[in-house]
């Protein structure tokens, strides 16, 4: 059958389910059977990932539940759903894989056939006893799964959303501030006139301000241009203000005064310090001293250097670090090799034991080796005639070799006489064992020893290695007794080196001296040009020549800075004149605005106080359509195919659940379940006047009554064990319900039992019924491993005996 929306279903180490498992759904009913713990729930598990993304039952116990997901000892777990094409969500046969915290793939449902699917269609096992609560259960100020249910029902959203909007017009308080600007615009209505006489009160206040501001203005600019008089308008004034800054230079003199005067500054310093330092006949000493250091340093480097050198050589041909202090590097390499040589000596010494006690072994093993060839071969010869032998006798005692009578001997029977020996020779072999587990285990002693001595002997050092290492430890001796001269050469190397090195900087240092004295004497001579000044600087008048500059830069700095707070003062009061008359200008224009605006806030009140009474109207009868859609949806729709199904499966039960109908004036419901008894009283809750049976039958009830209120998006049921805790009348009720929904309401039904009673029952009641009609039924466990799979495709076929 292929219109069914569910197909197909790949499982792959899915919980319970070990390896891959293809399971057909194309039928209008599927029954699955199994025992406890052969995956029934595992199944449906994987159909509900498959299809929705997600296990809605797990993740209310833990967001962690996909760790949990992939077969014990597998890394990840692989399902795919096949469904009909009008409900795919992404490519169909793509599969999804679950690996820890990761989930890889697109659910086939899109996502409105998906959350149909997941809150309509499919009742898990886990849900089932307390469905009634999860349906009632609120998080936080969430709506509930019931509400949620009914208000999609219902169709309320635009009625509510309308009601919603209408419910401030029946006070104008509340409604004006509903409408954009019309609270604003009553507001300032009332105040319009308090602004027009504040808006005048300000404008005279602001002509003062303009006044006072005109007069600095003009004081500030006659500091600058005693031309300028007291004719022309604002204007005039504050353009002839602009082009005087415009035209300004003085910031960037006064900015260069004050460089050249931090320049002198600083010049003088460098001034003080040429002048402490030493004259030119300390140079002179300097040099000879420089000379007669450099000329140690080489007598050094021709005596004690080379021998250094040659002992630092021959230091590094014998293995000594010389990165350290000379005495512990040698002390160091000489350890290291006496060190080398024990070790060899040990090794020599163990290498000869090994091989003594490798010689004794090697002979007791070919002792042993003799002693189990002669035994074996003297036993199995002699052991092979006597049974020879024995086979041949008769009861006459007569030896079949000799003819010779046994009797003769003394010995009552020669059967026996060779039995006993036989036996004997049998304890013989005891001893054979004996001895090659002797060998044996002398044998593997030897194989250890000889790995033993072989790699000792490649540890041993050759003659040539011996030598040389013992040369070495012969030139490390002779080096260490050196080293007390070698560090006192080095130590007046490192001296005759610091002392070149000390005279080399203080004469560069005093020959840079020589050289700041014309780079001064050219700095004065720059600096006295920039000042109008003809001074011809000496070395003896650095600091006269540089002290006058320096008061004649002070004096430029001065001048310039009174010319640029003169600009700035101008340029101060200009701005506040010309803020001062545009905030008169805004003043005037304020004016004119508020009495225009007054006039359109009170023709805004008006119009909205008329529409007001439109909203009033709409409201009312918004109000009452809502109540009679409520009354008749819960009475008629809701109540009643709740109260069918349940009637229906338990049609023995007095108290009949239901919705308690909620307020119509309320935005939201606040629904409750209660019972009515069947004489029309009504009672306590269900999960109070039930049982508990009866109350599974009311969630299930429940459950399938809300399927059917709505047009089905999916027009499917899947159910986990539903029949738990009902009786036999409960199921038969169940299985005629499910084929009336199979069959008259065409709904696609999956089911999952564990009883094998009830399989078989159900199988039998929802067998097809006309040509086209499946039924597919799955049994999971032991049937699974059977050639068949435990899958069997039951076809519909004409009754032979109603045909005939």
């Amino acid at each position: 059958m292929s219109d069914v929306p569910i197909r197909r279903l790949m499982v792959s180490d899915f919980r319970r389910i070990e390896g891959t498992r293809e399971l057909p759904f194309d039928a209008p009913v599927v029954l699955i059977h199994g025992p406890n713990g052969t995956g029934k729930t595992s199944v449906l598990s994987a159909l509900e990932l498959a299809l929705t993304g997600s296990i809605r039952s797990m993740e209310r116990h833990s967001d962690r539940y996909q760790a949990h997901l992939p077969f014990l000892g597998q890394s990840y777990a692989t399902v795919r759903a096949d469904v009909a094409e009008y409900f795919q969500a992404g490519s169909p046969g793509t599969p999804m894989t679950v690996s820890g915290a990761r989930q890889e793939g697109t659910p086939a449902f899109n996502a409105a056939a998906a959350k149909f699917y997941a809150e309509r269609c499919y009742l898990d096992q886990a849900s089932l006893g307390r469905l009634l609560d999860l349906y009632q259960a609120r998080e936080g100020k969430e709506q509930t799964a019931l509400e949620k249910f009914v208000n999609e029902l219902l169709g309320l959203e635009k009625l509510d959303a309308l009601r919603s909007g209408l419910s401030d017009a029946n006070d104008f308080r509340l409604f004006k501030k509903l409408a954009v600007g019309v609270d604003e615009a009553d507001r300032e209505a009332k105040t319009a006139a308090m602004q027009l006489k504040e808006h005048v009160a300000l404008r005279a206040e602001i002509q003062t301000q303009v006044a006072d501001a005109r007069a600095a203005t003009r004081e500030a600019v006659a500091g600058l241009d005693s031309k300028v008089t007291e004719g022309g308008s604002d204007v005039d004034l504050l353009e002839f203000v602009r082009n005087s800054l415009n035209n300004d230079t003085t910031r960037v003199d006064s900015a260069a005064a004050v460089t050249l005067h931090q320049e002198l500054i600083a010049l003088g310093g460098r001034i003080s310090a040429l002048v402490e330092r030493p004259t030119t006949h300390r140079i002179e000493e300097t040099r000879i001293a420089l000379a007669a250091a450099t000329a140690d340093k080489e007598a050094w480097e021709a005596t004690d250097g080379t021998r250094v050198q040659a002992w630092e050589a021959a230091a590094q041909a014998a293995g000594v670090n010389l990165r350290s202090e000379p005495r512990i590097a040698v002390e160091h390499a000489t350890n290291l090799v006496v060190q080398e040589l024990e070790t060899a000596s040990s090794l020599r010494t163990q290498a000869e034991l090994v091989g003594t006690q490798l010689d004794a072994d090697r002979a007791g093993l070919y002792v042993l080796q003799t002693r189990l060839a002669d035994a074996h071969e003297h036993s199995s010869a002699l052991v092979e005639s006597l049974t020879a032998v024995r086979s041949v006798l008769d009861d006459s005692n007569r030896c079949p070799v000799c003819d010779r009578d046994f009797t003769e001997m003394g010995h009552p029977s020669l059967s026996a006489h060779i039995d006993r020996k036989l036996a004997e020779l049998t304890s013989h072999g005891q001893l054979l064992v004996d001895l090659r587990n002797a060998r044996d285990q002398l044998a593997a002693r030897v194989k250890t020893a000889e790995i033993e001595h072989t790699q000792l002997m490649s540890r041993l050092l050759s003659p040539d290695q011996r030598e040389a290492v013992e040369q070495r430890h012969a030139t490390l001796v002779e080096l260490a007794a050196q080293i007390g001269g070698i560090q006192a050469a080095k130590s007046n190397e490192t001296d005759l080196f610091r002392l070149v090195r000390d005279l080399q900087q203080s004469l560069d240092d005093l020959e840079a001296a020589t050289s700041e004295e014309l780079h001064i004497s050219s700095e004065l001579a720059k600096y006295a040009g920039l000042l109008g000044t003809t001074e011809v600087p000496t070395f003896d008048s650095f600091q006269t020549v540089s002290t006058e500059l320096l008061q004649s830069a002070e004096a430029q700095v001065a001048r310039l800075a009174d010319t640029v707070n003169q600009h700035r003062k101008a340029s101060v009061e200009a701005v506040r004149l010309a803020a001062a008359l545009e905030h008169e200008s805004a003043t005037v224009q304020r004016l004119a605005d508020t009495a225009e605006h007054k006039k359109q806030c009170d023709d805004r009140v008006a119009e909205a106080k008329r529409r007001q009474g439109v909203a009033k109207e709409v409201h009312e009868a918004a109000t009452q359509a809502r109540t009679n859609i409520v009354h008749r949806v819960f009475t008629e729709s809701l109540n009643e195919v709740w109260k069918t199904v349940f009637t229906r499966l338990a049609p023995n039960e007095g108290f009949i659940p239901s919705f308690g109908i909620p307020s119509a004036t309320k935005k939201t419901f606040d629904i409750n379940l209660e019972t009515t008894h069947r004489n029309g009283q009504a009672s306590g809750p269900p999960q109070m006047m039930l049982s508990a049976g009866n109350l599974n039958t009311a969630a299930l009830s429940l459950f399938l009554a809300l399927h059917l209120a709505v047009e089905p998006l999916v027009p499917c049921l899947v159910f986990d064990d539903p029949v738990q805790a009902m009786d036999e009348v409960h199921v038969a009720q169940f299985a005629g319900l499910i084929r009336l929904l199979s069959k008259q309401n065409n709904r696609q039904v999956i089911i999952a039992v564990h009883e094998r009673e009830l399989f078989d029952y159900l199988a039998l009641e929802l067998s097809p019924a006309y040509e086209g009609d499946e039924l597919i039924t799955i049994e999971l466990g032991e049937r699974a491993t059977e050639e068949d799979q435990g899958i069997t495709r039951h076809l519909w076929t004409p009754d032979v005996a109603i045909a005939n």
